[in-house]
């Protein structure tokens, strides 16, 4: 596909993982689709990563419906493997994705929704709100008060230790995207890691020669409803080992930046050389119709379903599991919400798989 549809039966925003699995269950369905992403190329938003970066799942636990994650099973994939293996699949199946279609506007149009992208407007029966939750990146509000003479980096903007300027760096965010910058930068610079006050539980990579996800996956972890309160665990740190060995530091969590200095929560200040931002990401769904939004601001759905009808989500955090935001395991939300398009296809002309005007 190269151009923008009039209408479509059904619109899929966001040709990520969610995206595409979605796309997937939905051809094998017999359902067409159209799947808009703001990306000039099937996995930009991975490729945009710090070079290092690796999953913490190994590719037998990485791959999508139809398809295994390629090579040796107990291999953690690099970012650029995730970018090759997205764009072969998106190859494999046919789906039929249009880049550089951010979709600016999603609103109510009696039985169905338009979507207006920088390149016109499509009128789709049902839509599949693939973006995922991670779109906008998040700093403290005391961030304001660091002098704009230091340096500073969002995970969103680090690549690799060479861009980083000599001297002290502090990591302000202790989740898996901060241990693992922290760790690759204690290499080549000091380091200084804030920690919060709630310690994530850490978890091996591997146990007695198995993947921890394989555990997790027989134990019923990774499809059981979550605890939206409980801390994500860190997976496969070195942070521990490295502060033993004294090539890095660790402080409590940062809640204030006075000029030059950082303060922790007991009252401790670090004068940083550079500070990078791990401090995560929040959502901005001001693009959505104001009926598909609570008064938080945040899609009305249970599940992946959405309130408003012929809505349906994928990919948020925890959506339905503590996999639902992970490659290797949405396909299993994707086929939930893959069936309730469906179902709803059926029960309306508007949305049929026959509908005039579907792309190819």
């Amino acid at each position: 596909m190269s151009a923008l549809p009039a209408s479509v039966p059904v619109a899929v925003i966001g040709a990520g993982q969610s995206g595409l699995a979605a796309a997937y269950h939905l051809r094998q369905a017999g359902v067409r689709c159209v799947v808009l992403d703001a990306g000039s190329e099937v996995g930009e938003t991975w490729r945009r990563r710090w070079d290092s970066l690796t999953l913490f799942t190994s590719a037998q636990f990485s791959g999508l419906p139809g398809l295994p994650f390629p090579g040796e099973g107990a291999h953690y994939p690099g970012k650029d493997e995730v970018v090759a293996y997205l764009r072969d699949y998106v190859e494999r199946f046919g789906l039929p994705v249009l880049t550089d279609q951010r979709v600016l506007s999603l609103r109510a149009d009696g039985d169905g929704y338009l979507l207006t992208t920088a390149h016109g407007v499509c009128r789709a029966g049902q839509v599949v709100i693939a973006t995922g939750p991670f779109g906008t990146p998040r700093l403290p509000e005391f961030a304001a008060g660091l002098s704009p003479d230091v340096p500073t980096l969002h995970t969103s903007e680090y690549r690799s230790p060479a861009q980083v300027p000599p001297g002290t760096v502090v990591v302000v965010g202790d989740g898996n995207s901060g241990r693992q910058i922290a760790a690759e930068l204690a290499g080549t610079h000091s380091v200084v890691l804030s920690c919060s006050d709630k310690v994530s539980p850490p978890l091996p990579q591997t146990v007695l020669g198995r993947d921890m996800f394989w555990w997790m996956s027989v134990i019923g972890v990774m499809s059981l409803p979550v605890n939206m309160q409980a801390p994500d665990p860190i997976v496969g740190d070195r942070v521990p080992e490295l502060a033993a060995a004294g090539e890095l530091r660790t402080v409590g969590r940062i809640t204030a930046a006075e000029g030059a200095e950082l303060v922790a929560a007991d009252g401790e200040r670090v004068k940083p050389s550079t500070v990078i931002w791990a401090t995560g990401f929040r959502t901005d769904w001001s693009w959505l119709d104001p009926e598909m939004l609570d008064e938080s601001g945040q899609p009305r759905q249970t599940e992946g379903l959405g309130a408003s009808p012929g809505s349906h989500y994928l990919g948020l955090y925890r959506m339905r599991t503590r996999g639902s935001a992970l490659i290797g395991f949405v396909g299993r939300d994707a086929e939930h919400v893959a069936a309730a398009v469906v179902s709803a296809a059926r029960s309306t002309t508007t949305t049929s798989p026959t509908a005039e005007g579907e792309p190819s």
